[in-house]
């Protein structure tokens, strides 16, 4: 029987003519459904919100003026891993769970960290671009086999990024002070992120926010850099903006690939390196992946208002 619990989905895309939708629908009250195609501003995230018991989020900000004022909101259930776009203080305060999708993600991502490094490797989308504009000059690519890939963060993604790149060829060092399990023997762990830096010809990022909000990678680190490709698919501000345009400017890091930024949507002064490859934070954004992290949080959502009593 369907219950009247009231919940939001506030994500600015879910499948509304797929399983996790109707499996919602049929167990919950939609209250709202964002149909924009946008992240919501804190002033429409507010009014979405009024008088909800449960919310399907993405990385919209909730902020603590919008938890504050949450009276009815008992959990929060996101499409995908993040939570630094939560007020985690405010939502404890007010008794809100949240609830995440760690698993579903995780081969979209790997897969798109690999691809942005073939792309920049073989210069891929220079010679799609100037294939259209008939210009058929060649550049030599360089091989993945046999690079150093340092893996900035060993939890599932940075795991299987690893499991990847050893398959084609490539050295595994990882930085990551929080892993205490076993690793392949192969794959050697170093002591800081300024040591992974310097020896690594790719470093990809997959560690969570710095609990105080700086940036991972800062000038400091990228001075040890000697012309690295740097991958980042985790989140935007894990990399000092200003310090990576200037170290593409001086040839410290000889090319990037970003599908997180800062601040999104993106349009600021990295798109204008030639040697940046941007994808618009779309690394889990495939079919499949898709449909499994929309039906976990569906699941987590309604188990979560259950154990909550509702």
């Amino acid at each position: 029987m369907k219950s009247s619990i009231p919940v939001a989905i506030t994500i600015r895309s879910f499948n509304l003519s797929g399983p996790a939708f109707k499996k919602l629908e049929e167990n919950c009250t939609l209250s709202f459904i964002n149909k924009t195609g946008e992240r919501l501003s804190e002033t429409d995230l507010m009014k979405a919100l009024a008088n909800v018991q449960g919310v399907i989020a993405g990385t919209e900000i909730f902020s603590r003026r919008v938890i504050d004022q949450c009276n009815s909101l008992k959990v929060i259930s996101r499409v995908g891993v993040g939570i630094d776009s939560i007020d985690l203080g405010a939502a404890q305060e007010k008794g809100i769970r949240i609830v995440t999708t760690p698993d579903s993600p995780v081969q979209s991502v790997a897969e798109h960290t690999l691809a942005l490094a073939l792309c920049v490797l073989k210069n891929i989308p220079r010679y799609n671009e100037q294939m259209r504009k008939k210009n058929h000059a060649v550049t030599a690519g360089t091989l993945l086999s046999e690079k150093t890939v340092g893996i900035a963060g060993m939890g599932r993604i940075g795991t299987r990024v690893a499991e990847l790149f050893e398959c084609l060829g490539c050295h595994i060092f990882f930085y990551d002070p929080m892993v205490t399990r076993q690793t392949p023997s192969a794959w050697k762990r170093v002591d800081s992120i300024e040591d992974l830096v310097e020896c690594s010809d790719i470093v990809s990022i997959h560690a969570t926010p710095q609990a105080d909000g700086s940036p991972l990678i800062d000038a400091n680190v990228l001075s040890h850099a000697n012309g690295i490709t740097l991958i980042n698919t985790a989140r935007g501000t894990l990399i000092d903006e200003q310090s990576l345009i200037s170290a593409l400017s001086s040839g410290k890091v000889k090319a990037a690939a970003l599908d997180v930024f800062p601040s999104e949507p993106y349009s600021g002064g990295l798109l204008s390196f030639p040697q940046v490859i941007a994808t618009p934070h779309v690394a889990s954004n495939t079919v499949e992946s898709r449909l499994q992290m929309e039906m976990e949080s569906v699941n987590n959502l309604i188990k979560s208002l259950k154990d909550a009593g509702l």
